[in-house]
């Protein structure tokens, strides 16, 4: 069974550097998780074997990682608030 996703976020400093980052882009809270877990996953490629995640871990495989039209469409889909 996975752990938790939920993210612990551990001062209000540190909360309000990440939401002025997720709205300067544009993003809701899953859209720059999924962005950052893009990122991560594309630069693994160039780290040894032993410290990148298992193939059965992946969603889809390095392949398979979401491209910044997936991850915006996937952020604009969801929205935190109302646009008028």
């Amino acid at each position: 069974m996975a752990g938790s996703t939920r993210i612990r976020i551990t001062s209000q400093e540190e909360y309000e550097w990440l939401d002025s980052v997720r709205v300067k882009y544009g993003l809701t809270w899953r859209g720059m998780l999924l962005k950052a877990e893009q990122r991560l996953l594309a630069a693994e490629r160039y780290w040894p074997e032993e410290f990148q995640t298992p193939e059965h871990l992946r969603a889809g495989g390095v392949a398979g990682v979401a491209s910044d039209a997936d991850v915006e469409r996937d952020a604009s889909a969801e929205t935190d608030e109302v646009v008028g």
